[in-house]
């Protein structure tokens, strides 16, 4: 039975290797270096209203620090012509993809040749010899909506009027980054605000309720002290039904018995296996046949989803949800390519990784209900064990840190190797959360 979540993004069997993206060549005039293309490092950029509106894009530090060091222009903007190409399918989504470039890279023709129509284009503060007036006008010509880089102390800047504004959070700390977006959205100083570089999920969402448009940084921590609060009932009665799942003891009939008890589940089951991504050529009408053409490991991962789609009361929730589905799907791909086994369980440790901040709980409060491995338990209770690298990992992409990654990744085939996974994992995400 092929993998139904996977065959709602490419109709492919899950146990086939996970599938490779192609470097694009990209050869620089007045230069013999062919730069092979990296795809860019991407953080989620969440709205005003809950949703992932897009993405940061970023070249991996150690490229970037390395062009630098040797000073070589026509390099650096081979590689700034590569995250465009890792910026466009975003683009082409109509989705926000945000880059921040120097106004000197951008002023090259080569570069500008690149450019994705309708991405965003931040200006970084780096002195410059452009012509700003004629560089706004040349990448507004091509579609691109163009920003300016403010710090919290200084929020607002002089001169011409931009698309956006990105402030980003410094030593000061969130306070002032508060401010900054308070004062940024009284002043008009452009039609959209982005603030960057927030330490957990609370500040992200302090942001957005100051004022920010779209706002970015870590998932995974939260400032406020965890409340103790009680699972609401739909969310029990599905862990209720993942611990019977997970009990190979209990065989399917039975499992389908307390599924009939619930009218809301049989009607999403029936709903999902009769969906055109399961490809069947004739209608299922019995939750029992539903549950048998499932079986027990595609019913675990289904209800796993489900589990995340019934916390909510975040104003991020819907963003976590999705970040959430894009870190199962990372740990499964990054599974398969060492062969750890099995990938489903590193698709649940991946799912259920922000479950407390989710559900605003300490992680042990939020994992108790559930009957998970140890190996899971060590990784997203301990921090440790066999299956930590790899959640280790997919965090480290999001948060922009590619030492982290660069010292992870040669265990899963090198950094090249897990940014195209992590591509994967995001477009079959959004794919899955479109169609939830």
């Amino acid at each position: 039975m092929k993998n139904w979540f996977l065959r709602l993004f490419d109709g492919k069997d899950s146990s086939a290797p996970a599938p490779a993206v192609p470097a694009l060549p990209v050869r620089m005039s007045g230069s013999s270096e062919q730069t092979t293309r990296v795809p860019g490092v991407r953080r989620p950029l969440v709205a005003a209203n809950g949703d992932v509106a897009g993405f940061e894009f970023t070249l991996a530090a150690s490229i970037d620090e390395r062009l630098r060091r040797r000073a070589d222009p026509v390099a650096h903007a081979a590689h700034a012509i590569s995250l465009m190409l890792a910026m466009r399918p975003a683009v082409e989504a109509e989705q926000i993809a945000l880059a921040s470039l120097s106004a000197d890279l951008l002023a090259r023709p080569d570069v500008i040749a690149q450019l994705p129509a309708g991405a965003w284009l931040c200006l970084s503060p780096a002195a410059s010899d452009a012509d700003m007036p004629g560089l706004l006008a040349a990448l507004r010509g091509c579609g691109v909506r163009v920003g300016t880089q403010v710090s919290p102390s200084h929020p607002l800047s002089g001169g011409a009027k931009f698309d956006f504004t990105v402030v980003t959070m410094d030593a000061g700390g969130l306070e002032p980054l508060i401010a900054a977006v308070g004062t940024l959205r009284k002043a008009g100083a452009s039609d959209a605000i982005v603030a960057t570089g927030l330490s957990d999920v609370d500040g992200i969402e302090r942001a957005l309720a100051a004022g920010a448009t779209l706002a970015s940084g870590s998932f995974n921590a939260q400032v406020a002290a965890p409340r103790q609060r009680t699972l609401n009932g739909d969310v029990l009665r599905i862990i209720q039904l993942l611990n019977a799942v997970r009990d190979e003891h209990q065989p399917l009939g039975e499992l389908t018995r307390d599924l009939r008890g619930d009218v809301g589940l049989c009607y999403r089951l029936l709903r999902h296996v009769n969906s055109p991504a399961m490809g069947l050529t004739r209608s299922v009408e019995s939750i029992d046949q539903a549950v048998l053409i499932l079986g027990r490991s595609e019913l675990y991962r289904w209800l796993s989803v489900l589990l995340l789609a019934a916390v909510s009361g975040r104003r991020s929730s819907r963003a976590l949800q999705e970040i959430s589905l894009a870190r199962g799907r990372m740990l499964e791909l990054l599974a398969r390519e060492c062969g750890t086994e099995p990938p489903d369980a590193l698709f649940t440790v991946g799912l259920l990784s922000l479950l407390n901040v989710m559900l605003e709980v300490p992680m042990s409060q939020a994992l108790q209900p559930l009957r998970l491995s140890e190996p899971a338990h060590k990784a997203l209770l301990d921090r440790s064990g066999p299956w930590h690298a790899m959640l280790t990992l997919s965090e480290a992409l999001e948060r922009h840190d590619l030492d982290v990654v660069d010292s992870v990744a040669a265990q899963f085939g090198g950094t090249e190797r897990v940014m195209e996974l992590s591509d994967c994992a995001w477009r079959w995400a959004q794919a899955v959360h479109r169609n939830a």
